[in-house]
């Protein structure tokens, strides 16, 4: 049988363009990508900026064409005809659109992650030869609790931190009820790639150590003993895509993690501090500093996140994840470069550096 096309939300995002950088490298299939814009002209414009944060050049290629749509709208905001056409030529979606803040006012959130699931979901379902949907989810739907958390378990009991765990919670129990043939991606803290340390974006873990970098925490709000789970982007991308295509394996959830190889928060700050040549920290109680605010609570994590199925599935097929020690410099390296994000460089240019080819070219 013969591919369909591929539908891709949250391409702009930083999990969603390197998947989308990997199937457009593959070469096997037509992808469709979902883009929040007003209409084809601007929808076609983000698309080709998307794509300029990924090749020097970037690819000419038939395959991928950009769709004006909205996860919030009803429908997906997809015109008639083209939602038609959909139903007719995909067969497989791939959903990463989330929003991802872990302040915004819960009705923002379920409205993106949990509603805007829902009409994945629904659009899924008219396909009329839909094989797979990879709904990427968060490790964190665990929220507060406390000890190992399995690729089986969702709820627990558990309280959440901020409404980003309590909306992607919800988008995975709509999942689950949906009878369709959904496969479930966890991943947890991701950093960037592993090989050239490239990331569209310096959030989440980047932002305190960026802090830190600056001696702006003389005190760090956090628990030494807290968990970080962190992995790279190539590995959370890598193995999107081939869960994508994997057989036997609907109704499953994967996570991508760290797992048993996860670092403390006390490991972290030891490499920033040789890095940054700054003092030894001190722990303070928990609370709001130093623009850290949204991340403060995974400053004292207590969960252990189980991914044996993800291991036995994805690293006969060599991919697998480095431990974050194993990654710091090539991450700090990259994000010092480029000024912390200020001055961005290519996917494509930061590989070419990473493998000696050339120095690494930043924008002015």
């Amino acid at each position: 049988m013969s591919n369909g096309a591929i539908v891709l939300t949250g391409a702009t995002g930083v999990v969603g363009m390197e998947v989308l950088a990997r199937l457009l490298e593959r070469g096997e299939d037509d992808v469709v990508v979902l883009l929040r814009a007003a209409d084809q002209e601007a929808a076609d414009r983000r698309l080709a900026d998307t794509l300029a944060r990924l090749w020097d050049d970037p690819p000419r290629d038939a395959r991928v064409r950009a769709v004006p749509g909205d996860v919030t709208a009803d429908g997906l905001g997809l015109d008639a005809g083209t939602r038609r056409e959909l139903c007719a030529t995909a067969d497989r979606i791939v959903h990463c659109a989330a929003a991802v803040g872990f302040d915004q006012p819960l009705n923002e959130a379920l409205a993106i992650n949990a509603l805007g699931t829902q009409r994945v979901l629904e659009l899924a379902n008219d396909l009329e030869r839909l094989r797979r949907v990879v709904h990427v989810s968060t490790a964190f739907v665990s929220g507060r609790f406390e000890g190992r958390f399995g690729e089986d378990d969702l709820s627990c009991g558990q309280a959440f931190r901020n409404t980003y765990e309590q909306s992607k919670h919800l988008a995975e129990r709509l999942v689950a009820a949906s009878g369709l043939p959904v496969v479930v991606a966890r991943p947890s803290i991701v950093v960037g790639d592993g090989t050239s340390g490239w990331t569209p974006a310096f959030s989440a873990l980047y932002l305190p150590l960026r802090a830190f970098a600056r001696g702006l925490l003389d005190r760090v709000p956090a628990d030494p003993r807290g968990i970080v789970d962190a992995v790279p982007l190539d590995y959370v991308a890598g193995a999107i895509v081939h869960l994508l295509g994997e057989p036997g394996i609907d109704g499953q959830t994967f996570h991508l993690v760290a797992g048993d190889r996860a670092a403390r928060v006390s490991d972290v700050l030891r490499l920033a501090q040789q890095r940054f040549a700054q003092p030894e920290p001190v722990y303070a109680p928990l609370q709001r500093a130093a623009g850290t605010e949204a991340l403060v609570p995974y400053f004292d994590v207590r969960t252990q996140f189980d991914d044996a199925r993800a291991r036995r599935l994805l690293e006969p097929a060599g991919l697998s994840a480095a431990p974050l020690d194993a990654l710091f410099e090539r991450l700090m390296d990259y994000a010092e470069a480029t000024r912390w994000g200020r001055r961005p460089t290519t996917r494509e240019a930061a590989r070419r550096a990473a493998a000696g080819a050339a120095p690494l070219e930043v924008a002015a």
